[in-house]
């Protein structure tokens, strides 16, 4: 692994993770394949028969609901139409079990065997309602259409029936009643006329107890005649007692006595066909064979009467009385009878509904059981797949975390010592002569190799600024040592000028004394014009000389300041190269930064597996930050020394300038000096040569000679002043000097800081060149 480049390290990274991937994925292929056919069987199947039965159930309990029609607001309509919803409801239930009887369901259909112990164990019941037996699901369906066909079918036919019957018989109490209830009111209206001619044929006297018993028979419930021990012997109150009974007999007990309607029936059949059962009805029978025997005997009472007073009103009204009661009795018998019928019907439809409703609910929890075992399978292979994959994924983890743990360690070992060597370069002393070990491989024995490079060149570049810099430093002592050389001839010509000046008053004094000494001049004339010559030559010289020195002086300078502008322009191009590599030093740092934000992404794709490369990926970065941080610095300090170096040439190259200024201004002054004095010299020799014959020209002459020895004072003042300049400008130079070699000395002392080998910077092209091959 240590031969193994960073891309293959996490090549390997990424290959052990698919492998791991790989085997789980495998596994849970392999596993989902068995559990595949039995969720398909659980969730599909079993599931669109548990949806089938439940739509089988619905329809089943909604018979119930569907034959209310047949039992309130009947007519002819309703109860067919009520009956054709019902045969829909069954043909519809006929069709669904017929669907769950289909090929789709074959495998379902098979279960049965030990049914009732199954649903028994499912649901925690006793028993089961359908027979232990080993007939299939098939046999159940075939049996719930045979109960429909052939007996729920019926019944509702028979039901419809009854229900038109008793709507009938129903209409037709409803038009006999009342007739009941008139013949009643008509009778009791001739009963007086009855009482009457009874009365006179049977020549009853009033106070009579004869009289007094025939009232009691006819007279009961009126005011006068409401004596409960009259009331059993009296006709008409017994007749109208047995007609209340009747009618309460066929309306509801909350209803009032002769207020009997259609509904009210219905609603007295609906009360028996739910509470009081199939006896009750044998009881009402009863109950209305003893109303009959009751109006029975009190009919036969009063007929004889009717019969006595032989009166067509009364015998007509009695006639209407007793059909009326008949075709009531008949009429309610009948209904009675079909109000029976229709329970024990309702009773055999409720019966075979509910066992339908029992088979489809059996049914449903033969299903659900299945489902259940179904899903306990599932749940447990489920367990088993999860067991062996948290094995098969923590076996992968660790080979994972082994793997990662190497490939960490043979990337962070170099990249660590990369970190040391650049925190000791930033925060230590500056020691350049350290150097990574390039027995890494790959892109972090490159790096090491470049980086060793880098620290080379920038050894390499650090001596030649330090060498620049004590040239410039030895330069500038020179340029002071000049300056002050300089300055020192300055101040022994100027005193020599001041001699000069002196002597040309001396001069001066001694020409003017000349007229006063005119008669000796002769004598003197040869003497003064050899010592005149001998002071034009000497003159001559002391100027050639002082112009010569101050050319010398003024071209040395010129060329010193031409070898510090030489050493700051050669510092400056050096400056440049250090910027350039500083740019170089942030590129590598840049790319760094790069790699290792590569990196992240890479550990982020990783996941888990890839923390411990992320960290990696982030001290890489950190180092990468740390590099660019101290190229900043240095090219930060590279850039101040450029800017103090630019300064320094700048004022040299000022300085240049003002002394050529002053050079070709001395020049010109020391030339236009020379000049004088020659002329002047040469015009006093002439003077002195033409002085034996110009002796009457002697005041004259004398004159015209102080006149010139004025004008050579003059000239020497101003040389002295040129001279008194040159030592101002000579005492800049100094100064500008002593400037140039502090910030010499500056940069030494902040080169200073750099640790370099002389040594290793011989051979850092080939180290470098050798390192780049070692880490390709």
């Amino acid at each position: 692994m240590k031969g193994m480049t960073i891309s293959r390290k996490l090549l390997l990274i990424f290959l052990v993770n698919i492998v791991v991937i790989g085997c789980i994925a495998g596994i849970v292929f392999y596993s989902f394949q068995g559990l595949t056919g039995t969720i398909a069987y659980s969730s599909k199947t079993l599931g669109d028969y548990r949806a089938d039965l439940d739509v089988l159930r619905v329809q089943q309990s909604q018979l119930e609901g569907l034959t209310r029609p047949f039992y309130l607001n009947v007519t002819s309509l309703s109860v067919e139409q009520a009956k054709e919803h019902i045969d829909r409801s069954l043909d519809a239930l006929v069709e669904n079990i017929l669907v769950l009887q289909s090929t789709r369901y074959e495998s379902v259909n098979k279960l049965g065997t030990h049914r009732s112990q199954v649903i028994a164990e499912t649901y925690g019941l006793s028993q089961s309602s359908l027979p232990d037996s080993n007939s299939s699901l098939t046999g159940e369906l075939e049996a719930m259409e045979k109960r429909i066909q052939e007996s729920i079918r019926p019944i509702i036919n028979e039901i419809a029936d009854t229900a038109i019957l008793l709507s009938e018989r129903e209409n037709r109490l409803a038009e006999v009643r009342p007739l009941l209830v008139d013949a009643y009111a008509e009778l009791k209206s001739v009963r007086k006329r009855l009482m009457f001619l009874y009365q006179k044929k049977a020549g009853l006297v009033t106070g009579m107890p004869e009289y007094n018993d025939f009232v009691n028979t006819f007279m009961g419930g009126e005011q006068g005649h409401d004596q409960e021990a009259t009331l059993d012997g009296n006709l008409f109150y017994q007749l109208e007692k047995t007609i209340g009974e009747l009618a309460d007999l066929l309306v509801d007990t909350s209803g009032e006595p002769g207020q009997q309607t259609q509904a009210g029936a219905r609603k007295m059949f609906l009360v028996a066909a739910s509470n009081i059962g199939l006896a009750s009805f044998d009881r009402k029978i009863d109950e209305l064979q003893s109303i009959g025997d009751r109006s029975e005997e009190i009919t036969d009472k009063l007929s004889k009467y009717v019969q006595a007073v032989d009166n067509a009103q009364v015998s007509t009204a009695f006639t209407l009385l007793e059909e009326a009661i008949a075709q009531v009795l008949t009429i309610t018998e009948g209904q009675i009878v079909a109000s029976r019928d229709s329970q024990r019907l309702s009773t055999q439809f409720s019966d075979a509904n509910n066992s339908l409703g029992k088979s489809v609910q059996e049914l449903s929890r033969t299903i659900e059981a299945e489902r259940q075992r179904v899903s306990d399978g599932i749940l447990a292979d489920g367990q088993n797949f999860l067991t062996i994959l948290i094995a098969i994924a923590l076996v992968g983890a660790l080979i994972s975390l082994i793997v990662g743990f190497f490939v960490k360690q043979s990337i962070t070992r170099p990249v660590n010592s990369l970190v040391e060597v650049a925190q000791d370069i930033a925060q230590g002393e500056g020691d350049l002569t350290k150097r990574l070990s390039t027995s890494e491989t790959g892109e972090l024995g490159e790096l090491s190799s470049w980086f060793n490079s880098f620290l080379t060149r920038l050894s390499g570049l650090i001596i030649e600024i330090k060498d620049f810099a004590n040239n410039i430093e030895h330069a500038s002592k020179e340029i002071a040592s000049g300056n002050k050389d300089l300055s020192e001839r300055t101040y022994r010509q100027s005193a020599a000028l001041q001699e000069t000046a002196s002597s040309m008053e001396q001069m001066n004094s001694i020409i003017q004394n000349s007229a006063e000494d005119a008669r000796k001049a002769y004598e003197r004339t040869q003497e003064t014009q050899d010592s005149v010559a001998a002071n034009r030559q000497k003159l001559l010289d002391v100027v050639t000389e002082t112009i010569q020195t101050n050319k010398e002086m003024l071209n040395s300078a010129q060329e010193t300041n031409a070898r510090v502008v030489k050493g700051m322009a050669d510092i400056s191009d050096n400056s440049e190269k250090m910027a350039g590599i500083i740019t170089l030093m942030n590129d590598i740092a840049f790319q760094t930064n790069l790699l290792a934000l590569n990196a992240s992404i890479e550990a982020a794709r990783a996941g888990e597996h890839g923390k411990g490369f992320a960290v990696v990926a982030t001290e890489v970065r950190k180092l990468a930050s740390r590099s660019s941080k101290a190229s900043t610095e240095i090219g930060g300090l590279i850039e101040t020394n450029l800017a103090s170096v630019t300064a320094g040439q700048d004022l040299v190259k000022d300085g240049e300038q003002s002394l050529e200024q002053r050079r070709l201004k001395v020049e010109n002054m020391l030339g236009s000096l020379q000049e004088s004095s020659n002329m002047n010299l040469t015009h006093i020799q002439q003077a002195f040569g033409e002085l034996a014959e110009l002796m009457e020209n002697v005041k004259t002459a004398s004159e015209e000679q102080a006149k010139g020895v004025s004008e050579v004072n003059q000239a020497l003042a101003d040389m002295e002043r040129l001279t008194q300049d040159n030592a101002t400008l000579v005492e800049e130079n100094s100064a500008a000097s002593s400037s140039m070699a502090t910030d010499t000395a500056n940069l030494a002392r902040l080169l200073a800081a750099f640790h370099v080998d002389r040594h290793d910077t011989d051979g850092s092209d080939a180290g470098a060149s050798s390192a780049t091959a070692t880490a390709l």
